[in-house]
């Protein structure tokens, strides 16, 4: 910009609009056309160069959390549903084989967690002093396993469903062998805090992980190359959304899930959370878009 002209810069304005309203058009009437998505990277281009902000610049960041964000999340909806899917399939048929079979079940938990359960005692409980180490450990093992999720995707999708359906599998069985012991509703109890957003961060990752795999296995009209830069640029912003949830659901794990406060509460503080980030991801930057339609 700094090299252009003061005409070339009028010129700039003038093209951009132009080809604003060429890309107006072909989404209307060529939603699917590889050209409508060559024009949009352009148009994006271009609009970093037009209405260029300095990189710290608050309103740049307001715009990106209050609308590209969420929008980014939204689109990649799809993905994260089938990271849903996978994920319950895995532990629903596994929490029925754990009922069926509570012995070979039983055998996919450690020796102490087994002596632990035939003593009527969860594994869960996290000593006061321990919390402020327990709950970053908790935060950077979330964070691997979403990481996994999300570069699986470079292996086609590979490790990313199997990563899917062995922490559903692993669920699903540990719920049917403490509920053996009579114990499912401690379990959920202490879950009922961190568990929307915890399964959500994983979900959403997931997600972001079949992105890249569909971006891999079905370029469609692009370049397999092109395909999985804007598949990766879409799931990259995913899981900026991730690692923060991640973080405040391992700081509810570390301190709220074992603490003694009452079931009801953990349970309060899991719905609002998980209203809370979903509401941002299905509701946020909507309202504006509807207010500049009408």
């Amino acid at each position: 910009m700094a090299r252009l002209s003061a005409d070339d810069v009028v010129e700039l304005g003038r093209l951009y609009r132009v080809t604003t309203g060429d890309l107006a058009i072909a989404r209307r009437d060529f939603g699917r056309d590889v050209a409508t998505e060559r024009l949009n990277d352009l148009v994006a281009a271009a609009h970093a160069l037009v209405y260029s902000e300095a990189p710290t610049s608050g309103r740049r960041l307001r715009r990106f959390l209050l609308g590209e964000l969420p929008a980014t999340v939204r689109a990649n909806l799809p993905w994260t549903g089938a990271s849903f899917a996978i994920f319950m399939l895995f532990a629903l048929v596994m929490y029925v084989v754990g009922l069926l079979l509570p012995d070979v079940a039983a055998n996919a938990l450690s020796e102490d967690t087994r002596q632990q359960l035939a003593q009527r005692q969860l594994w869960t409980d996290i000593p006061e002093g321990f919390r402020p180490i327990a709950g970053p450990l908790i935060i950077v093992n979330n964070v691997r396993v979403a990481v996994v999720l999300f570069a699986g995707g470079l292996t086609a999708g590979a490790l990313t469903i199997y990563g899917l359906a062995s922490n559903g599998a692993m669920l699903g069985t540990i719920f049917a062998v403490v509920q053996g012991y009579g114990l499912a509703g401690g379990l959920l109890a202490f879950i009922a805090g961190h568990g929307a957003l915890e399964l959500s961060a994983i979900f959403l990752s997931g997600g972001a992980g079949l992105r890249l795999a569909w971006a891999i296995l079905r370029p469609g009209e692009r370049s397999r190359r092109d395909a999985l830069r804007l598949g990766s640029a879409q799931a990259s912003r995913v899981m900026l959304l991730v690692i923060p949830v991640l973080g405040v659901a391992g700081l509810i794990e570390g301190f709220l899930s074992p603490s003694g406060a009452s079931d009801a509460m953990k349970a309060a503080v899991g719905i609002v959370t998980g209203a809370m980030l979903w509401g941002y991801v299905l509701l946020t930057g909507r309202q504006r878009t509807i207010r500049r339609l009408l």
